[in-house]
Formats: C-alpha cells, sequence, structure tokens
C-alpha cells in the first residue's frame, strides 16, 4: 500500500536538518568547545594544573658546560563522562500534507521545529548545569554591587574594574587568562546603560555599546548574550549574572578548559541525528525525530568565576 510520505526520503530530512545547523548552530556548542566522541561512555583527558604551574628555583635550570637540561614528565589526569540522549519529535499529519502543494514544505517545517526545540533544550541544560553557584572555583553575590544602580545619574560600580578584578582571580590560581563570558540579557542591558561604560567609549570610535565593544572593553574573545526565554515565555532562562572562563581556541589534552561539551559523532559523521520514521497507525502520519548524544562536562573549576545578583 502506498502511503502520502513515501516520496520523502530519509537523505531529504537530514539535509533539511544540515543546513538549519548552518544557518543556526546550537548555542551550547558555541559557548564551550564540541568534542566529538564515538564512545557513549570514557574518559576525557584534562590537563593537571601542578604541572603546569610548577617551576621549582630557578637555579635547578642553569646549565654548565655539556650537561643535561633539567627536564620531568608531564602528568594528564582524566574524567569519566557518560553521555545523555536527548530527542524530540513532531508528526506530520496526513492533513498537513494535504493542506500544500508541494508535499515537502511540512517537512521543512517540522524538521525546523524539531531542530529549534532540541536547540533551546541543550541551551537550557547549559543553564541548569553551569550558570549557577556551587559549580566554579569562586561565586560573587553582588547583591550590594548592583551594575544598574546609579546614584545622581552616575553608575556605583564600573563594570570593567569588577571584570579586570575576576580575571586576576583566575590568572592568580591557574596562569591562563579567561577569555570568554556568557552574560544574561538584562547584564547586557546594564552594561549599555552604564555611566563608567559610557565615559570609557569617549576615547573610541565606537558610539553604540554593542556585544563587541564590550568584549574589547573586557579583553575577551567572545561574550556570549543568554537571551533565551524560558519555556513559559514569561521572562529569560537566566538573569542577573555572568560567568568569566577560559577555554583553548581548540580541544586539547596539553591545555587547560573550564568545560567542553562531549558530544557522540554517529557513523555519518554527524552529531544531530534525524529520523523518518512511518507511523501507519496514527492516521497515517509521518514522524520527523532528531536527537543528540551529549554530555557538558566541566573539567577545571577554576578557570570559572561566576557572579550573581549583578542586576535590580
Amino acid at each position: 500500500m502506498a502511503h502520502w510520505y513515501d516520496q520523502i526520503r530519509p537523505k531529504f530530512v537530514s539535509n533539511v536538518a544540515n543546513k538549519y545547523l548552518l544557518d543556526n548552530e546550537f548555542d551550547a556548542f558555541q559557548v564551550f568547545p564540541k568534542v566529538n566522541s564515538r564512545q557513549l561512555s570514557g574518559y576525557i583527558a584534562k590537563y593537571n594544573k601542578a604541572d603546569w604551574i610548577r617551576i621549582g628555583t630557578v637555579n635547578d635550570y642553569k646549565r654548565i658546560g655539556a650537561t643535561e637540561s633539567v627536564g620531568e614528565g608531564y602528568e594528564v589526569d582524566k574524567q569519566l563522562y557518560t553521555l545523555e540522549e536527548f530527542a524530540f519529535h513532531y508528526d506530520i499529519t496526513k492533513d498537513d500534507a494535504n493542506e500544500y502543494d508541494n508535499p515537502f514544505d511540512p517537512v521543512n517545517d517540522a524538521v525546523d521545529f524539531v531542530m529549534q526545540r532540541l536547540r533551546r533544550v541543550l541551551l537550557q541544560n547549559v543553564v541548569n548545569s553551569i550558570l549557577t553557584t556551587g559549580v566554579w572555583g569562586t561565586d560573587h553575590n553582588e547583591t550590594a554591587s548592583k551594575w544598574d544602580a546609579k546614584t545622581s545619574g552616575v553608575s556605583d560600580v564600573d563594570p570593567v574594574d569588577k571584570v579586570m578584578t575576576w580575571v586576576e582571580e583566575i590568572e592568580k590560581v591557574t596562569g591562563f587568562t579567561p577569555n570568554r563570558a556568557i552574560i544574561a540579557a538584562d547584564v547586557f542591558r546594564a552594561l549599555k546603560g552604564n555611566t563608567h561604560i559610557m565615559n570609557r567609549m569617549k576615547t573610541t570610535n565606537d558610539k553604540v555599546v554593542t556585544v563587541g565593544l564590550l568584549a574589547k572593553l573586557f579583553e575577551l574573545d567572545k561574550i556570549y548574550i543568554a537571551n533565551a526565554i524560558n519555556s513559559g515565555g514569561t521572562d529569560y532562562m537566566v538573569n542577573g549574572s555572568m560567568l568569566l572562563y577560559y577555554v583553548p581556541d581548540r580541544p586539547s589534552k596539553f591545555k587547560p578548559a573550564a568545560a567542553y561539551h562531549i558530544t557522540y559523532k554517529g557513523r555519518g559523521g554527524n552529531n544531530i541525528i534525524t529520523r523518518r520514521i512511518p507511523m501507519p497507525h496514527l492516521n497515517d502520519a509521518l514522524r520527523i525525530e532528531a536527537s543528540v548524544k551529549s554530555q557538558l562536562v566541566v573539567l577545571a573549576t577554576d578557570l570559572g568565576v561566576y557572579a550573581y545578583n549583578l542586576t535590580s
């Protein structure tokens, strides 16, 4: 028996999903580097801070004549991970298909809907996992120094001075300079109206406080604005907080990282798996499903500083 969805091939669904990923890279995989894994459970290597910062005495490194240089090994620690699967589907009904002249239109819509939902779920997982207290080496409760508070039209707090202090906190215990930050949308708004930020702009050609300008002021490579709304559509997923952290440009066991997103890479070479599932028992519906196996693994808590209650 022929079905309306017989002409819709799995490859077509996969291609639509791949196009979505090209146009809308998952936020969760941008904030922390993605490490591809072909195992659902295993160990990931991580640096040993003691080996990175140890020096000994300067005299140990002085060499006279034809003697050997001083040397020692480098120990690599490891951390266990177990990937979790996140999946979501949408059922295209026969009536959905009949409402279109082109039967492939509802497939595009369904794939976009499924991918967008999965994208938001993974971002919510990041918020739940790392944008909270008790995760990183240092937490700062800024109840007494709100970034949006003003006295006589002048902001009470200089955020640049605050961030530079937190940068030093990470540098002093790790030897590495934080290069990224995640800030809540209301914190971004507070920064745009902060008079100390505006005064610093007088020496630049920039006339508007942008994410790029803030990255320059804080001397960071990237700043991500956590502006996704919550499931109820009543507020953002996170408010009043900022995470300052360090990750390398590319994953390496010889470089430290605050965290990695370990993600399963299947035989097809994709992290996001799509499926076309005929559902004849559901009035001849076609199920479009997307799934990803992943885990956000915090590797070095002292490479992050979390600040909260930054806004009123």
